[in-house]
């Protein structure tokens, strides 16, 4: 379902954002409420395709619940806004591919860089009318973007809760490294300052081939040597891309009981760092799953 077939009109705010990060550009989307003064920032970070309509979608929904919601750019120029949606021609799906790989290993295979870069639009953002400074934001992201939300902790940006939803556990590490002729150069580390006071959601699924067991293991050692506030949600019968609808094409394998109840994990955790701000009840969610009111 579209979302914007069943939600009503509502007075909201919209901006774009430019920032240029070591010599590369980027354009961000802002959506927040029109009225009542400034609200919580939550950010929303992309799956390895990079920013597009749907990632627009989900800040405009947490612009409808109360806040203010802004769609990340991690890619910018390496990835036209253009040629961002899975190609309708399979001719052009394997350059498609090796495009958005690309810019994804570029990120996540220098973790200074991502983790700089995030810190300029977490800045940026909070320079925003619209957004209340007084709040530490939230920040949530899908598959690519999961991982760039716990990268965020890692480096201890000053976040207060963060929701990974279908992400890989440890940055730049990719259980099927040769495929889309994507070159992984070596990875370029740098030492963490985990931020203990952010409150860490993962929502995974069960059949996730991007997540094997060996990889939990090591995510849940790494966190509780850390001191990290963590909660892993394990949703059954559920495979890679659960939050992600069929629009985005093959990426998007909306399954909706675990859509439906890591978006009401996330809500919580967004009554729980943003006290006082009240929630509205909006009826679908970006995917166009239906959320209990």
């Amino acid at each position: 379902m579209n979302p914007h077939e069943v939600w009503p009109e509502v007075d909201l705010k919209r901006e774009t954002l430019a920032l240029e990060y070591q010599g590369v550009k980027y354009q961000s989307y802002m959506v927040g409420p029109a009225s009542g003064g400034p609200k919580p920032l939550i950010m929303v970070i992309h799956n390895y395709q990079g920013l597009k309509f749907f990632d627009i979608d989900v800040a405009e929904y947490f612009a409808r619940i109360g806040y203010v919601g802004v769609a990340i750019d991690l890619y910018g120029e390496r990835v036209p806004e253009q040629q961002r949606v899975f190609p309708a021609d399979i001719a052009e799906i394997a350059e498609y591919q090796k495009r958005c790989f690309e810019a994804m290993v570029a990120m996540d295979h220098d973790h200074q860089t991502f983790r700089g870069l995030m810190s300029a639009w977490l800045s940026l953002c909070l320079e925003q009318d619209l957004v209340d400074e007084h709040f530490a934001p939230g920040a949530i992201g899908y598959c690519f973007g999961g991982m760039a939300v716990l990268e965020a902790v890692r480096g201890g940006l000053p976040l207060g809760g963060v929701v990974s939803l279908h992400g890989l556990l440890q940055t730049g590490e990719d259980p099927n490294p040769a495929r889309f002729g994507a070159e992984r150069p070596d990875l370029k580390v740098c030492e963490n300052h985990y931020n203990t006071k952010t409150v860490v959601i993962v929502e995974n699924g069960a059949e996730d081939e991007l997540v094997p067991d060996d990889s939990k293991q090591r995510f849940f050692a790494e966190m509780n040597e850390a001191g990290v506030d963590w909660t892993f949600n394990h949703h059954a019968h559920t495979p890679h891309g659960f939050a992600l609808p069929a629009t985005l094409g093959p990426p998007g394998r909306l399954y909706e009981p675990a859509d439906r109840r890591s978006t009401v994990n996330m809500l919580s955790l967004f009554r729980e760092i943003f006290p006082g701000v009240p929630q509205n009840s909006v009826s679908h969610n970006a995917a166009g799953t239906t959320i209990p009111s």
